[in-house]
């Protein structure tokens, strides 16, 4: 592998300038790029500004990693990716980096499609509770379906597009309280979640009360006593070190979250023909590669958990139908929101998957 290209603090000053002063509605194809030469060559090196919600030791910061090294070695050096975890370039916001990256302060992102609910409400599709039964059952309908491919264009508007879906996981609960194993465990309970209306509306009918907080803001929150708990996935229970926090775990299916990495479409729109078809191929394989450190990773990870004193408690099919039953009116919500075509196509590619 290369050695890679590091742009320091010039480069976060200089985006954070530039996201101060970019409109929503406006577009650049490299206002947050900087350029450097190659060690040991003549050419000289675009270097695009990446970032993510998490920490550096999550599997997107990898991915992100991974798609520079890509790109440094298909390009010959005129092109490599420089990720900053944590939403360090945004302030933390998770919208700020969707803002960001449709402006052009930012060339690429990743998010769930849980974060892109607030550009684009068609994305609350796949975070309807226990829509999918497992990650394999996502990805064959994402990947297979034409839902899954319309929507890597359901932020054109907002300046981003996508060429591959990678995951961010199922999401489980943890809380610092009790065990939760019914919805009556759950009343009372203030529970992080993202800026998503699909979850917001969930939580609510099982009693909880559901509290939306950027994920740089979590664990203190959680520490401090202001929230009691979180969902997410094992991987980012573990980067943000969420389990020192909360000794009670939640292993359910209640939502498995696609991901997309977005770029920056204007960037995307200005490249050759032939490197627009390098950048393609290195995203959909930096999404393999993310996907692959996801699948080998949480194992271990959920073991760590148990050691460092979790109770993880795994819901039966049978008590995963009580918390389904009680959230069907979200169903019926987001067929008023989003089209009963939507929802129920994508319910009836989850069952042709099913039986495939």
């Amino acid at each position: 592998m290369k050695k890679r290209v590091r742009i320091l603090a010039l480069a976060a000053s200089l985006v954070l300038m530039a996201s101060s002063l970019a409109g929503c509605g406006s577009s650049s194809s490299s206002s947050g790029a900087s350029t450097s030469t190659a060690e040991g060559s003549n050419v000289e090196t675009e270097v695009l500004l990446a970032s993510h919600p998490f920490n550096d030791t999550h599997p997107w910061q990898l991915g992100l990693e991974y798609l520079g090294d890509l790109l440094y070695e298909r390009t010959g050096g005129r092109y490599d990716v420089e990720a900053y975890p944590s939403g360090s370039l945004s302030g933390g916001s998770n919208r700020s980096i969707v803002e960001m990256t449709g402006t052009g302060a930012l060339q690429i992102m990743i998010h769930s499609g849980l974060s892109y609910q607030g550009f684009n409400e068609k994305y609350a599709v796949f975070s309807l509770p226990f829509m999918f039964p497992d990650r394999e059952t996502g990805f064959k309908v994402l990947n297979e379906s034409e839902i899954g491919q319309e929507a890597m264009t359901w932020l054109e508007d907002n300046g981003c597009i996508s060429f591959s879906i990678c995951e961010n996981g199922m999401r489980w609960l943890t809380n610092s309280k009790r065990k939760v194993e019914t919805p009556d465990d759950l009343k009372g309970l203030k529970i992080r979640v993202p800026e998503a209306n699909s979850l917001v509306d969930s939580f609510k009918l099982w009693g909880a009360d559901p509290t939306i907080l950027n994920m740089s803001e979590v664990y203190t929150s959680i520490q401090q006593g202001t929230v009691d708990g979180q969902e997410n996935p094992v991987a980012a229970i573990d980067s943000n070190k969420l389990y020192e926090v909360c000794p009670y775990i939640t292993d359910w299916t209640y939502c498995w979250d696609p991901a997309f990495i977005m770029w920056n479409k204007a960037f995307i729109d200005g490249l050759s023909e032939e490197d627009k078809e390098i950048f393609v191929q290195a995203s959909k394989d930096a999404a393999d590669y993310i996907n692959n450190l996801i699948a080998e990773d949480d194992a271990a990870k959920i073991e760590g958990f148990k050691e460092y004193g979790c109770e993880i408690t795994t819901l039966t099919p049978e008590q995963e139908a009580v918390f389904k039953e009680m959230a069907m009116p979200v169903y019926d919500e987001y067929r008023e929101i989003l089209g009963a075509d939507l929802v129920d196509g994508l319910i009836e590619a989850v069952e042709a998957a099913q039986n495939s």
